[in-house]
């Protein structure tokens, strides 16, 4: 069976002899572990795997330029959840029966899950690359299903909670386990030239978009009719409201899944292309955490209606002729 690399942490831009990472048979030799066979590359940890370029200097130091590179990463990934968990504790402090806040904490605590033992792998004892892919693969399906209860909620209220809108997407979001699925059922390598891999099978960026393509254009539809209702009801202030209510955010976000979703399938970045995933994650943990500052602040100022946009037709009103205005201060006029 032909296999894919997934690369969850960025290596050099080298290519990849595929053929030569999972030869004819291999599982024979491999350790099972709840019937999957796990390839002996992906037990090596970091620092295993450096180790074991000893004696080849050019070897060693591709190496360990990848586990730089790697480090840095996982630094401005940790840094920007552990941001975005403090922001969603604090709102959940003083509002806790906010969905959006609810998720985006459960979203940047999966990244975090991740995050931290990807850090700690270049130590001796740290995760090995199985084990962080697997990690990877939970967190990935977790952060789409927050986003999507996320935006289905939003979809839900803007849409006057429409129940057949709220059906099709829980229906929609329930398939999303199936990416841990093929995660942790697919073996994972350490390769010298890109870092930790993970050999998919060739259908599964066409299962990721099958999955996310449905659901994405739903949400996609009901946003558009909301723009539309919006404009139509208050012209040029229609942005400035969508921005208040979350919706431009909410836009933004079904379109950078819907881009990277692209990028995965396509494979834009080569080998590489599963960083997408990764950087998907990224970007909606950063606006789901911005979606729910807004939310916050719009709620605690009290709204006042735009009547800029109604008032520009009463200055084509014509007024009273010019004969009848010096009876203006008089009163009635009597013919």
């Amino acid at each position: 069976m032909r296999l894919h690399p997934i690369c969850l942490s960025r290596g050099s831009s080298g290519r990849i002899d595929r053929s030569q990472l999972l030869k004819e048979g291999w599982e024979k030799n491999a350790t099972y572990l709840w019937g999957i066979p796990l390839h002996p590359m992906g037990e090596l940890n970091a620092m295993q795997f450096l180790m074991e370029a000893q004696g080849d200097k050019e070897e060693m130091r591709l190496r360990r330029n990848n586990m730089i590179v790697e480090t840095i990463l996982n630094v401005v990934a940790t840094y920007i959840f552990a941001h975005n968990a403090l922001v969603s504790l604090r709102i959940l402090r003083r509002q806790k029966y906010v969905l959006a806040g609810w998720c985006c904490l459960l979203q940047a605590v999966a990244g975090l899950v991740y995050t931290l033992p990807s850090l700690y792998a270049d130590f001796p004892d740290g995760p090995c690359c199985r084990q962080a892919l697997w990690i990877a693969g939970f967190g990935i399906s977790v952060s789409t299903i927050c986003v999507g209860i996320t935006l289905l909620q939003k979809a839900y209220l803007v849409h006057d909670k429409n129940k057949w809108l709220l059906t099709a997407g829980t229906i929609l979001l329930f398939p999303q386990p199936i990416i841990t699925y093929y995660t942790w059922t697919s073996p994972a390598a350490m390769v010298p030239s890109a870092g930790c891999l993970l050999l998919y099978p060739p259908e599964l960026p066409w299962i990721k978009l099958a999955l996310d393509a449905p659901i994405n254009i739903i949400f996609s539809v009901a946003f558009i009719i909301v723009v539309y209702r919006q404009y139509h009801l208050f012209g040029s202030a229609a942005w400035a409201r969508l921005v208040r209510d979350g919706i431009q955010t909410m836009c933004i976000i079904v379109l950078s899944n819907l881009v990277c979703m692209l990028c995965v399938v396509f494979e834009a970045a080569g080998p590489f292309s599963q960083l997408f995933f990764v950087f998907d994650w990224l970007i909606t943990s950063v606006l789901l955490r911005h979606h729910l500052s807004t939310l916050c602040s719009a709620s605690s100022v009290p709204h006042r209606p735009t009547t800029a946009h109604m008032l520009q037709g009463f200055s084509k009103i014509a007024t009273a002729a010019p004969e009848y205005s010096k009876f203006a201060a008089g009163g009635a006029v009597y013919v």
